[in-house]
């Protein structure tokens, strides 16, 4: 009920041009929209201008939305219809042809699929950013940005088992988060972490 309350509290005042209101939209749905937009386009800078352009039709159009997720299926709309017309544009090479194929052909599923993994990897996200600090930096240079145990521990001045041991209470702690989460969530576990399929099959699927 609190949330409903300041869910509305938040379209009173962005309809009233509160920018407050609208940092709250931008911290709400922004990276989500960009992994959306950059998973389509391949392109992270080409997908925070997308994201960037329909935040400002977003804002010219804000007197005519009344609930949040009015905003939100507004948004992946006009992101979904800017990739689609920026792929259009360029293209020239086979790559943009054939991610315009999934988006205008038969698997337009796809489109869908990649606003649900948006949407899945920020409440993910969510989770690894209140992991306890030392647990949090070492999965994210880990699993992140790719760094090896030893450049790890270099990195953060602490040994190698110490890394091994932070890295596996991240994991288990993220188990436990997720544990009555959707399915969808738990498979976005495994990929991101890149365990393998039989640590997969350990983790406690809710009923």
């Amino acid at each position: 009920m609190r949330s409903l309350s300041l869910e509305n509290d938040i379209i009173v005042s962005f309809k009233k041009g509160s920018p407050d209101a609208l940092q709250s939209l931008l911290k709400q749905f922004y990276n989500p929209l960009c992994l959306f937009a950059e998973r389509l386009l391949a392109d992270k800078a080409a997908a925070e201008d997308i994201v960037g352009e329909s935040f400002i039709k977003l804002w010219h159009k804000r007197c005519d939305f009344e609930t949040v997720q009015n905003i939100k299926a507004f948004m992946y709309i006009t992101v979904r219809n800017a990739c689609l017309n920026y792929l259009k544009q360029a293209k020239r090479d086979s790559l943009s042809k054939k991610q315009l194929a999934y988006i205008t052909g038969e698997k337009e599923e796809f489109v869908l699929n990649e606003m649900i993994r948006a949407e899945v990897l920020k409440e993910l996200m969510h989770e690894i950013n209140n992991l306890p600090e030392q647990c949090g930096k070492v999965l994210k240079l880990g699993y992140l940005e790719g760094l090896k145990n030893q450049e790890i521990a270099a990195l953060l001045n602490i040994s190698v088992h110490t890394v091994k041991n932070q890295k596996a209470r991240a994991i288990q702690l993220l188990k436990l988060r997720l544990r009555d989460r959707d399915l969808m969530s738990f498979l976005l576990l495994c990929t991101l972490l890149r365990i393998t399929s039989d640590n997969c099959q350990n983790i406690n699927l809710p009923a």
